[in-house]
């Protein structure tokens, strides 16, 4: 009989987007703007940056974009922002453009886009906040982007190369306000600086009757709304990931600080043409790399099923789709920027009425799904067609509850099952279930291990099956080592001595 049903769903979100003003002053502005009147239930305001002069920002607070419905209504009200603000700049003598776009020696410089993603509670901020570590080098090889000009900047990310207010973000073992006091103590003893929202990505407490939340704060500023829906949507996958992780009473594992750093640094100096180090990688070696296309497109993969769980559309997700599986459909890896490249030879003019037309085209994929459709028709319509089926697959195999996303074995895209009995993580940082039941690594959480494939083979050399033993040959071996280990002979296997019980690290 059915006790109960829980249907994980999206959470709410906000996001912040930047604007540049050129010509004009960015505070007369916002005063003479009439902005329109805001949709039922959503919270938006207009500010001019007070730190950064000719920087606008736009914020819109307590979304829901768990359907297309709800995306229409959200970004079509954020267009409706814009053009008033738009309006006010011609009046004033001035252009609103997305920063980073020069169109003279007075524009401001390069920003960034910042998201706000809600939580439920404090196991469910420490996941979100770790998943989104764990990928972080990704969003920003993605997501960065350098300068619009005449002169082609080819940097990963030029708002994180310029910026001295940006860390790298520290695993969270715990959210507990006690641990999250350890971390900031860290930070300000390597980093001289004791403000948690320096980092990439960042928990924010509950305040206020505000609850609490994961800022992230690593996406450069778009130069489209198209670009700024599917990057939104991106999150909200993550964040409904997240959420279904805390639910099945998993958490997600410490990749190694000094990978995670190098990797942020060279997809902040490369982009997407970056060679990530190995999430397990401790020694830091530079052998077996993987490109960053390689890593955006598991996340990707890992991500279908909640892309098809919030109704996802292939032309929404163009500007995440064609840098990275462009090429496998014969298409250039073009990004939005790539169609201002051209305006940008023709003169500052060329550029602002063309970065004017981009920013404003209220269509998913937008202006950049219209040039690929007039360059290349072919390949973009095999791209979005593989997507389409993509996601319906995902979407059935939801519904059948198969389980989606895992393979034979019960094993997870990437993820190694670890050997012997140890209450070790997996590659992918994922822990047994919290129930009793036994986790992948044939451990059972309440501590009665269960005999497996490991256990009855401890000790066979899988080439040539035979018998190793570090105490000499035979039985003899095995009871000496089993008497070092404190079990009786013969036992089953427990963990290394000095293995960590969960895997996890505080730093």
């Amino acid at each position: 009989m059915l006790v109960s049903l829980t249907v994980v769903g999206a959470a709410r979100q906000s996001f912040t987007k930047t604007l540049a003003v050129t010509g004009a002053d960015a505070q007369a502005v916002v005063a003479s703007a009439w902005p329109p009147a805001a949709p039922p239930g959503l919270t938006a305001r207009t500010e001019a940056d007070p730190r950064h002069p000719g920087l606008v920002r736009v914020t819109q607070e307590g979304l829901w974009l768990g359907s297309p419905a709800a995306r229409d209504e959200a970004f079509g009200y954020l267009l409706a922002q814009l053009q008033a603000l738009a309006d006010a700049a011609r009046r004033l003598g001035g252009v609103l453009h997305a920063p980073g776009v020069s169109l003279g020696p007075s524009s401001p410089p390069a920003a960034g886009d910042t998201h706000t993603l809600y939580v439920t509670d404090a196991a469910e901020q420490e996941v979100l906040v770790n998943l989104l570590r764990r990928y972080s080098p990704a969003l920003i090889a993605l997501c960065g982007r350098g300068t619009v000009g005449p002169q082609p900047d080819r940097v990963g990310s030029r708002w994180l190369t310029d910026s001295r207010e940006h860390l790298t973000t520290r695993y969270l073992a715990s959210a507990d306000p006690r641990h999250l006091e350890h971390v900031r103590a860290d930070i300000r003893r390597r980093d001289g600086i004791a403000d948690l929202t320096r980092m990439d990505v960042a928990p924010v407490p509950e305040t206020d009757g505000r609850p609490a939340a994961v800022l992230v704060r690593c996406i450069d500023a778009q130069l489209s709304v198209t670009d700024l829906r599917a990057q939104a949507l991106l999150l909200a996958a993550l964040a409904l990931y997240a959420r279904r992780k805390v639910r099945a009473g998993n958490r997600e594992g410490n990749i190694p600080q000094a990978v995670l750093e190098k990797n942020r640094a060279r997809a902040v100096t490369q982009g997407l043409r970056a060679r990530f180090l190995p999430e397990g990688d401790r020694a830091g070696r530079a052998a077996d790399t993987v490109p960053a296309r390689e890593s955006v497109r598991r996340l990707l993969d890992e991500l279908l099923l909640p892309l098809g769980r919030l109704e996802a559309a292939p032309e929404e997700l163009v500007p995440l789709l064609v840098p990275v599986e462009g090429p496998d459909t014969g298409l250039p890896p073009t990004r939005s920027q790539d169609v201002l490249t051209a305006a940008a030879r023709r003169g500052p003019h060329e550029l602002a009425a063309r970065a004017e037309l981009l920013l404003f085209d209220p269509r998913p994929g937008g202006l950049l799904l219209e040039s690929l459709r007039q360059e290349a028709p072919g390949g973009i319509e095999l791209l979005l067609g593989s997507w389409t089926r993509r996601l319906a697959r995902a979407e059935d195999t939801r519904r059948s509850g198969s389980g989606g996303g895992r393979r034979k074995g019960g094993e997870k895209r990437g993820e190694k099952t670890p050997r012997g009995g140890s209450d070790r993580a997996t590659a992918s940082g994922n822990h047994g279930r919290r129930s009793g039941r036994p986790d992948r690594t044939g451990q059972n959480q309440r501590g009665n291990p269960r005999r497996n494939r490991g256990d009855q083979d401890r000790g066979r050399d899988r080439k040539g099956g035979q018998q190793r033993t570090r105490g000499g040959s035979g039985d003899g071996g095995a009871t000496a080592r089993d008497s070092r280990r404190g079990r009786e002979p013969g036992g089953p296997a427990g963990p290394e001595p000095g293995t960590p019980r969960s895997g996890m690290s505080d730093t």
